[in-house]
């Protein structure tokens, strides 16, 4: 028998999958009783990844799909790299960073060639591989099981090796960033990780650029406005921007290329 959690996440994905799903068909599938299931679509719905309509659930239209790596890489690339310059200069000769996995975060280990004396932890290969032509920089590896579509590590090993270290900075990839579900990425077990990145680090910076804001996904890694800095472009909306400045985080706005 699934757990709440599991049975409710699979439900998630049946939804989207196949654009509607009956309380029948889902009653069904997962072998329980047709009140279990409004029980759980009336939980999803709360937390903004269906929407119920009519003895069914409909996708949420705010909630998005998993990219791979390679798609990743060519969506807003030219923002991205924007981003990963900026971010890059909120480091210095000497700090401790861990750069989250990500293409966006990708960029930032790219403009880190010319320091010295820094030291990088990471989860995400292709960040690493990025750093290996970097003289001046120590690259430290979580460690994990590797997420192959996405290039990233994660897991219990993963934590267990992170728990006896301490950072300057954290440097975290979103995949959604919203007003009431926080920011938040696909996969349990790296918001889990990305959650005691923020705990181990004394400044949390989210980089994000702003196709990201009103997405979510579905799980957490940090509640709205729970960051130090926000790196992102032009194209933030108002109220995420006054929400921010409100909760006294530093915004950063890059000017997009025209």
């Amino acid at each position: 028998m699934k757990s709440a959690i599991e049975r409710r996440m699979e439900i998630v994905n049946v939804v989207n999958l196949e654009g509607k799903a009956r309380v029948e068909d889902l009653a069904e599938k997962f072998n329980v009783s047709s009140v279990t299931i409004r029980s759980d679509l009336s939980f999803l719905e709360k937390n903004g990844y269906v929407v119920r309509s009519h003895g069914a659930a409909i996708p949420n239209s705010g909630v998005i799909a998993e990219l791979t790596i390679h798609e990743k890489r060519r969506h807003n690339a030219g923002v991205k790299s924007l981003l990963g310059q900026a971010a890059a200069k909120l480091i210095h000769n000497g700090d401790t960073v861990i750069l989250d996995s990500g293409t966006t975060t990708r960029e930032i280990a790219a403009s880190l060639k010319s320091m010295e004396n820094v030291v990088v932890m990471t989860n995400g290969l292709d960040v690493a591989m990025e750093l290996a032509s970097a003289p001046g920089v120590e690259v430290l590896m979580s460690g994990g099981v590797l997420r192959k579509e996405a290039l990233s590590f994660s897991g219990s090993q993963a934590e267990t090796g992170l728990k006896n270290y301490r950072f300057d900075k954290v440097f975290l990839g979103v995949d959604g960033f919203d007003l009431r579900a926080g920011i938040t990425t696909h996969s349990e077990q790296e918001a889990s990780l990305n959650r005691l990145m923020c705990e181990i680090s004394e400044q949390v910076i989210a980089v994000a650029d702003s196709t990201k804001f009103g997405k979510r996904s579905c799980h957490m890694i940090r509640e709205f406005g729970h960051i130090d800095i926000l790196v992102t472009d032009t194209g933030i909306p108002e109220d995420y921007l006054a929400g921010l400045r409100e909760m006294k985080v530093e915004v950063i706005i890059v000017e997009k290329d025209h």
